[in-house]
């Protein structure tokens, strides 16, 4: 497939006076506003921002050049600095089409401590009027940047003012402009048109969202936003989650195919060219729609003061210590993400409580949630004494139970969750008249559960591989429990305990992740005995607890 790189190549001796602005113009444009051109300003990037003025334009050509003779590699701001963005400007340097443009205004700004990433590059000479084009940055490889992008579900965003106060003075400069961006730049594209006064708004051609989210009805009203909407160009890929949030209703909207898979498909180099023009597909990935679905019952079921706790336990677990960009946070490892679980899990109820609502929604259209509500369920889950009983009581099943009552539990599990799934699925098709589109993540899910199943039963050896995931995964997320209790514990003894329990619990679980079958019988009288005493000390210390806690009171 063709793509933008391309396009380029075609048209490099065509200038906009023989080929107008065209919309894949327009998402070359939103690409080449992730080049860092603050690394060549040198003095005169001063307070964030660059007028190059009069007697100072320069064309990408030379801005190009100036990275060469000062030895500065050409970079990407944003995670997915590909070879295909540098083929892009390579190409785009060497056209006249893109090369002789001039770069009249760029504008820089970023602070951690408030979550600020705004950037945005003006491109003189689309036409010839020479009308300008003011391109706004998408999320770079910030985490500041990453943690703006969730702000929008919660409140207004220093980067929204700065794109509104942005376009005004770039009407007032240049007085006829298009506007655009990826990403998060498309959003501010249309955020920033939208608080114009009818005079400027006047002023404003064209507006391109490239794949951007829309706004949050609880924030801003999209009455804000009818004027813009006549004005507004939409573009997304087949399979798009990011342009799919708070979903702008715009009439002229594109669907453009992409080479790439899934979430890839958001990088602009992927998209297609057919013809000189975007190559058009006729509808969404479902896998994405039934995503974005999920996503929306999630987000409209959380308050805006859930949305902010969840969003700053979040990025300021991944920011801890200094950690400033996703490269730095990837190269932590798993300690990274142990830091970002023990943050969102650990202590308040309500971010769990989001945290887990998730998948719930994907899948289960939020029906999952009704079982936090069985009265039964909350008093177990209230209840260190009921847990340790129940815990004493499974120890002493599996110490008594023959071996191949895990094969055979394990085997009934799968048939009842395939069973499940098989039943959701057609009861869904023939709710939707049979949409095999509008179904296909469950579809899919049931196909592969059913796949699973019939290998654990067909295959030799295959339930005791499966059986031993499972279990050893379940006795591992009990040793993280130990942890996190014993955290908590201010009694030194139970905390040892607890400590002792960690190790135990983590042995058996890595143990039977690579023990041979022929060990299962005393596996399971080990692990039998870990789960009786473990049981049997937590149900006596809540007893304990709570005696203790009577006698004070009276």
């Amino acid at each position: 497939m063709n793509n933008i790189t391309d396009y380029v190549r075609w048209y490099k001796d065509i200038g906009f006076d023989a080929k107008p602005f065209s919309r894949t113009d327009n998402v070359i444009l939103c690409q080449l506003s992730y080049i860092d051109f603050k690394q060549i300003l040198g003095e005169d990037f001063t307070a964030g921002v660059n007028e190059f003025g009069e007697s100072n334009v320069l064309t990408l050509s030379e801005c190009i050049t100036k990275f060469k003779t000062a030895g500065i590699p050409v970079r990407k701001q944003a995670p997915d600095d590909s070879y295909r963005f540098h083929a892009l400007v390579r190409a785009c340097v060497a056209s006249k089409r893109f090369g002789n443009l001039k770069i009249t205004r760029f504008v820089d700004e970023y602070s951690g401590d408030t979550s600020v990433q705004f950037c945005a590059t003006t491109f003189t000479g689309i036409d010839s009027e020479d009308a300008s084009y003011v391109a706004f940055r998408g999320t770079d490889s910030t985490i500041a940047g990453w943690k703006e992008d969730f702000m929008f579900s919660f409140t207004l965003t220093v980067a929204q003012t700065m794109a509104a106060e942005h376009i005004k003075a770039e009407v007032d400069r240049c007085g006829r402009i298009l506007t655009g961006g990826h990403s998060k730049g498309g959003h501010l594209a249309m955020y920033g048109a939208a608080m114009l006064d009818p005079e400027r708004f006047e002023k404003v051609e064209r507006v391109y969202t490239n794949d951007g989210p829309g706004f949050c009805e609880d924030i801003l009203s999209g009455d804000m936003f009818a004027k813009v909407e006549p004005k507004t160009t939409r573009i997304i890929p087949v399979f798009s989650i990011v342009g799919c949030q708070f979903e702008p209703h715009v009439t002229d909207c594109t669907i453009v195919q992409s080479d790439a898979v899934m979430l890839e498909q958001h990088e602009l180099c992927s998209w297609g060219i057919d013809h000189g023009g975007l190559k058009v597909a006729t509808e969404k990935d479902p896998v994405s729609v039934r995503i974005n679905d999920g996503i929306s019952k999630w987000l409209s079921s959380i308050n805006l003061e859930d949305r902010q706790k969840f969003v700053d336990a979040l990025f300021d677990s991944m920011s801890e210590g200094g950690t400033k960009t996703l490269q730095d946070f990837s190269d932590l490892g798993l300690i990274g993400w142990e830091r970002v679980f023990r943050s969102v899990i650990k202590d308040d109820t309500a971010i769990r409580d989001i945290v887990a609502s998730l998948p719930d929604q994907m899948l289960f259209d939020g029906n999952g949630k009704k079982i936090t509500k069985w009265t039964l369920y909350k008093q177990y889950m209230s209840s260190e004494l009921a847990k340790g009983l129940a815990t004493m009581i499974l120890g002493i099943a599996m110490c008594i139970i023959p071996e191949e009552f895990i094969f055979y539990a394990v085997g009934a599990v799968l048939i009842l969750v395939t069973a499940f799934f098989a039943c959701a699925t057609v009861r869904r098709l023939i709710k939707d008249n049979w949409n095999l589109n509008k179904n296909i993540v469950y579809a899919l899910l049931t196909i592969f559960l059913t796949a699973v199943t019939l290998i654990m039963f067909i295959k030799e050896g295959a339930l005791f591989v499966m059986a031993s995931a499972i279990f050893g995964t379940a006795l591992l997320a009990e040793a993280y429990n130990c942890v996190n209790r014993a955290k908590k514990d201010n009694w030194k003894f139970r905390r040892v305990f607890l400590i002792i329990m960690t190790g135990l619990w983590a042995g058996c679980g890595i143990f039977i992740l690579f023990a041979p079958e022929n060990t299962l019988t005393y596996y399971m009288m080990i692990v039998g005995r870990v789960a009786a005493l473990d049981g049997s000390v937590r149900a006596l210390l809540s007893f304990h607890k709570k005696n203790k806690a009577s006698a004070k009171a009276k």
